[in-house]
C-alpha cells in the first residue's frame, strides 16, 4: 500500500527479522561484501552495513550475521554484517595460554609469528596466505554466547579457543601430548562450546567448554575413543555434521562424470558392538523436518514459511578437501554464473542452483542464517 519508489527503497535499507536465509557475495575485485536475499522475485542486492566490512581482511568463518575476520595485522575481531558496523576486538592471537610452549610475534612482522616449545623447537608461523589461519565460530542471538576457534595450517599442531568474556584463547594440542588416535585433524565442526574434530585417523574427538575455566576432553582414550568413519575411504569429498540432538553425521559428496553432485548420510549404529572400534555405517536417508547447514556442519529446525526447506542441504562452493596435511579449496575465484551456492533436496535427489549476478566475478559466497 506505498509507491514502488518507498517500497525499493525499504528493500534496500531494512534488513528482514524473519530469520529467512541470505546469501552473502564477496567481489573479486576487492570491493565490500554484497547481500541478497535468494527469494526476492527481483534480484536486489545492498551493500553489507558497516563501513569496510570485508576490505582488506579476511574472512576465517560465519555464523548467522556474524563473521570472524583478520585483518592486514593479523588481528581477529568479529563483525555484524546487517549492523551499523557492530564489531567485536578479540585477544591477539599471541595471547594463547599454554604451561609448555609460546607464540609471539616475530619483530616488525605483523602477519609472522614464532611457536616455540620449552624443549627448544621453534616453528615459524605465517597469517600472510589465505591457507594459513582458519577458523569457526558459533554465535547463539538468543543468549549473546560466542564461542570461536582458529588454527594455523602449516604446522597444525594446535588449536586455539576462545569463549565470551575471556582475554585469552586456550590451547588445544592435536599432535602431540594426547592418545595416537585422537592426533591430527581432518575437519572440525563447533556447536555452542562443544568442538567435534575428526582426527586423521578418522575418529570423533569431542571436547566441551562448557567449564568456567578451561575444557573438558569427553572422547574415550582409555583404549580407544569412539568409533572410526575410516570403512568409507577416500574417493569422495566428505564431512562431518552433527544435529540438534548431538548425534555426529558423516556426510560425503560426489560429482559425477555429467558434472552432477549427489550426497548421502551416514550415521553410526547404535546397536554396534562397543568393542567394534570400526563398525558398519548406516544410511540416513532423511533429515526428518530438518535442514543441514554443511558449511557450518550443523542441523536446524526447517520452516517453510521463513524459506528453510526441510530434509535438505544448503552448501556454497567453499568445501575444502585435504591434500596430504594441507587444507585447500575447491576454488578461487568462481566464474560469472557457474557461482556452486545451492540446495539439495534428499527426498527428491534434485539441486536448486542460486546463481550469482552475471556481472560480478566472485572469490567467496555464503548463506546467512539466524542461527
Amino acid at each position: 500500500m506505498v509507491c514502488s519508489n518507498w517500497y525499493y527503497v525499504s528493500k534496500q535499507t531494512v534488513p528482514r527479522e524473519s530469520g529467512s536465509p541470505w546469501l552473502m557475495f564477496f567481489p573479486d575485485d576487492g570491493t565490500d561484501c554484497v547481500l541478497h536475499n535468494p527469494y526476492e522475485e527481483v534480484m536486489v542486492y545492498r551493500r553489507a552495513a558497516g563501513r569496510n566490512c570485508t576490505s582488506g581482511s579476511q574472512l576465517l568463518a560465519s555464523c548467522g550475521k556474524w563473521f570472524l575476520m583478520l585483518d592486514s595485522r593479523s588481528r581477529l575481531y568479529i563483525i555484524d554484517v546487517f549492523s551499523t558496523g557492530n564489531r567485536i576486538d578479540l585477544p591477539p592471537l599471541e595471547s594463547l595460554l599454554s604451561n609448555d610452549s609460546a607464540s609471539k610475534r616475530k619483530e616488525d612482522r605483523d602477519r609472522e609469528f614464532e611457536w616455540e616449545l620449552t624443549s627448544g623447537s621453534v616453528y615459524s608461523l605465517y597469517s600472510l596466505y589465505d591457507d594459513e589461519i582458519r577458523g569457526r565460530m558459533w554465535v547463539d542471538e538468543k543468549t549473546q554466547e560466542l564461542a570461536l576457534v582458529w588454527f594455523f595450517d602449516a604446522p597444525a599442531c594446535f588449536l586455539g579457543f576462545y569463549k565470551k568474556g575471556n582475554a585469552h584463547y586456550d590451547l588445544i594440542r592435536i599432535t602431540y601430548g594426547i592418545p595416537k588416535m585422537l592426533t591430527g585433524l581432518l575437519r572440525l565442526l563447533l556447536r555452542g562450546y562443544r568442538l567435534y574434530i575428526l582426527t586423521m585417523h578418522r575418529f570423533v574427538r569431542v571436547i566441551d567448554f562448557s567449564r568456567q575455566q578451561g575444557f573438558e576432553e569427553l572422547t574415550r582414550s582409555d583404549t580407544y575413543p569412539s568409533p572410526t568413519f575410516a570403512r568409507l575411504g577416500y574417493n569422495c569429498y566428505f564431512s562431518i555434521a552433527v544435529t540438534t540432538t548431538g548425534e555426529v553425521l558423516l556426510v560425503t559428496s560426489t560429482i559425477s562424470e555429467s558434472s552432477e553432485r549427489a550426497f548421502r548420510i551416514y550415521k553410526m549404529d547404535p546397536n554396534a558392538d562397543p568393542d567394534d572400534h570400526m563398525p558398519d555405517l548406516l544410511g540416513v536417508d532423511s533429515l526428518g523436518d530438518e535442514a543441514l547447514l554443511l558449511d557450518l556442519g550443523i542441523t536446524m529446525p526447517a520452516n517453510n514459511t521463513l524459506g528453510i526447506k526441510q530434509n535438505s542441504i544448503y552448501f556454497t562452493h567453499h568445501n575444502l578437501i585435504l591434500s596430504k596435511n594441507n587444507w585447500k579449496k575447491v576454488a578461487h575465484v568462481l566464474p560469472p554464473n557457474e557461482v556452486d551456492i545451492c540446495v539439495f533436496n534428499l527426498s527428491t535427489k534434485t539441486l536448486e542452483p542460486f546463481p550469482g549476478p552475471s556481472n560480478m566475478s566472485l572469490k567467496d559466497a555464503r548463506w546467512i542464517f539466524s542461527i
